[in-house]
């Protein structure tokens, strides 16, 4: 919700979560919320249709993910994989962490998670609030990519959120290995 910048009250921190309970319940299509978003919050961010859809895309993943590992909890799984789209639209960022095809450990995802909930907007400032989810979930930066000879992505080092998205517009998914 720190897209709104200055205007992170407690008003506009209801509103997004009230549109994003009903688009849920409604099953809207990320279409759908890009532009209950942007008719919502134009006035105090002008930005643009691509903006929003982002914005939209961006949200939508981190719910479903969220959902997503908590379904693993409950089937008592202790690892998941990723699930990367490999197709001409696919991030570096991406392709890297498909080359490492990686087993994850649910319990530190699960972490990362319950922090990322527990965090009090109402007492921490936007900019602490910020700091500390880019501190505890930070995305993936270029720099981190590891290339080959051939300069194929072939992994990712140091710090960055276990579960999607790894980047805007991430399109990977989390999937569940045996229970």
């Amino acid at each position: 919700m720190f897209w709104i910048g200055n205007h992170f009250e407690a008003d506009i921190r209801q509103s997004f979560a009230d549109t994003l309970s009903k688009a849920i319940e409604q099953g809207y299509t990320k279409e759908m919320l890009a532009d209950t978003l942007k008719d919502q919050f134009n006035d105090l961010t002008n930005r643009s249709s691509h903006y929003w859809q982002g914005l939209a895309e961006h949200t939508a993943l981190r719910i479903r993910e969220f959902g997503r590992l908590q379904g693993y909890k409950k089937a008592k799984a202790r690892y998941y994989k990723l699930v990367v789209i490999l197709d001409d639209r696919t991030s570096d960022i991406c392709r890297a962490l498909a080359a490492q095809d990686k087993t994850c450990p649910l319990n530190d995802a699960l972490e990362v998670m319950d922090n990322l909930m527990a965090l009090d907007t109402k007492s921490s400032s936007l900019d602490d609030a910020r700091e500390y989810i880019k501190a505890l979930a930070p995305w993936i930066k270029d720099d981190q990519i590891e290339y080959d000879s051939e300069m194929n992505p072939i992994g990712v080092s140091g710090a960055h959120t276990p579960f999607p998205p790894f980047h805007w517009k991430c399109r990977t998914q989390t999937a569940l290995l045996s229970v």
